[in-house]
């Protein structure tokens, strides 16, 4: 599953029931292969050292199954094998994470976003100025939310499986 690293400002996010234009019933579109890179996440931002993520394997694969009315995404469904390296760069060690899983993320209108993992494995970046401790989390199981506000405030909420902080395992 797609690692989606969270940028934000610290506090909850408030969720608040809006009117959100109907959206279209068109079938799926076609998938597409998506291939993501190799990535550094500097010390203090995730973890006390850089973290380097180095992408073993990346079968991945989204399409977009909702939109607006406009034509404008409103959900995709994203699925596919996804292998990645850990390495802390001050020491050296690694671990190996198979973060493969089936995820939707709804798009909002006004900047908002959220990622639902349907099922399977989930690694996302919690920043040193979002709500919560920050770290890399490897989730494993359903139900996880990662939301993020047109304000740029930012959640995770927990689901049904377990937590690994990966800066913790990599100290």
């Amino acid at each position: 599953m797609l690692v989606r690293t969270i940028a934000g400002t610290a506090g909850a996010l408030a969720l608040v029931a809006t009117a959100v234009p109907a959206a279209s019933a068109d079938s799926p579109h076609p998938w597409v292969p998506y291939q993501g890179g190799d990535s550094v996440v500097p010390a203090g931002e995730v973890c006390s050292f850089e973290l380097h993520l180095n992408v073993l394997e990346d079968k991945e694969r989204y399409r977009v199954v909702e939109t607006y009315a406009d034509g404008s995404t409103r959900r995709e469904e994203w699925t596919g094998q996804l292998i990645l390296e850990f390495v802390n760069a001050d020491t050296g060690q690694s671990v190996v994470r198979n973060t493969t899983g089936r995820g939707d993320f709804v798009y909002g209108q006004d900047g908002s976003w959220s990622l639902v993992d349907i099922g399977g494995h989930i690694v996302v970046g919690i920043h040193s100025d979002d709500a919560g401790e920050p770290g890399m989390y490897y989730l494993s199981g359903s139900g996880w939310e990662v939301s993020a506000g047109p304000d740029g405030v930012s959640s995770l909420t927990a689901g049904d499986g377990t937590v690994e902080n990966l800066c913790d395992t990599l100290s």
